[in-house]
């Protein structure tokens, strides 16, 4: 099941009425509500297409076959429609039409979702710290898909997750399981250290800080470099 939208459809309902009764702009009522003006904005096209049913929160988990993503890419890559039009006319996330379409631009195989929910009960297993390593890079070079991840190597969601926001936290060490014992270096009193071993210490975080920095630089520049093929197809 989808997770739960803290606004109710009442509330969705009235505030695309009210937009489109001119009672204000997108940002003038999606303040009075607390919510973002382009989610508001998101809210109001999807209302446009299909009224009331655009927020049911009923139907979650969708199955999508291999040719109704590709149809949708499609549309884009052709000018018919941007994320948010497409997202409108399909009735679905936005950044599920942007995820498709970076796959494609990016020759990753584009598959059927057919939705299961083992990946929230499945039973733990061992993994390699190279193989945490791995998961998490993929998670995030993929849209921070957590989903895609536990199904791509049959591990728990809830530890792609933990493993996903704990590298972005901390850097490389915090997938290495600790060995019960002495503490870790980064939870040793640094007051009981010399001035050799402090030095050594602020090295290693140094040396941690600088790969995570450059794995990020990394996905960044692959970001930018689809967004510019992508501008460049418009």
């Amino acid at each position: 099941m989808g997770k739960k939208s803290q606004y109710s459809i009442e509330i969705k309902m009235k505030a695309c009425k009210d937009y489109e009764k001119g009672k204000g702009s997108f940002q003038s009522i999606a303040e009075e509500i607390g919510v973002n003006w382009t989610t508001l904005r998101e809210w109001y096209f999807k209302y446009r297409e299909h009224g009331v049913n655009a927020f049911d929160t009923t139907k979650r988990n969708n199955s999508y076959t291999k040719e109704f993503k590709l149809e949708v890419i499609e549309e884009y890559i052709t000018n018919k429609g941007s994320y948010i039009d497409l997202a409108a006319k399909h009735n679905i996330d936005k950044r599920v039409v942007r995820s498709w379409v970076n796959k494609w631009y990016n020759d990753i195989e584009i598959k059927d979702y057919m939705p299961k929910g083992d990946v929230y009960t499945m039973k733990s297993r061992k993994t390699t710290f190279e193989e945490r390593l791995e998961i998490v890079k993929w998670v995030i070079e993929n849209d921070m898909s957590y989903k895609d991840a536990a199904y791509r190597y049959a591990i728990t969601y809830a530890l792609v997750y933990k493993w996903t926001r704990a590298y972005i936290d901390k850097g490389d060490d915090a997938l290495r399981y600790q060995k019960r014992g002495p503490k870790p270096k980064s939870e040793v009193d640094e007051s009981d250290l010399t001035e050799v071993e402090l030095l050594k210490l602020e090295l290693e975080r140094e040396k941690s800080l600088r790969k995570r920095r450059e794995f990020e630089l990394e996905v960044l520049k692959k970001k930018e470099e689809l967004e510019r093929k992508l501008r460049s197809q418009k």
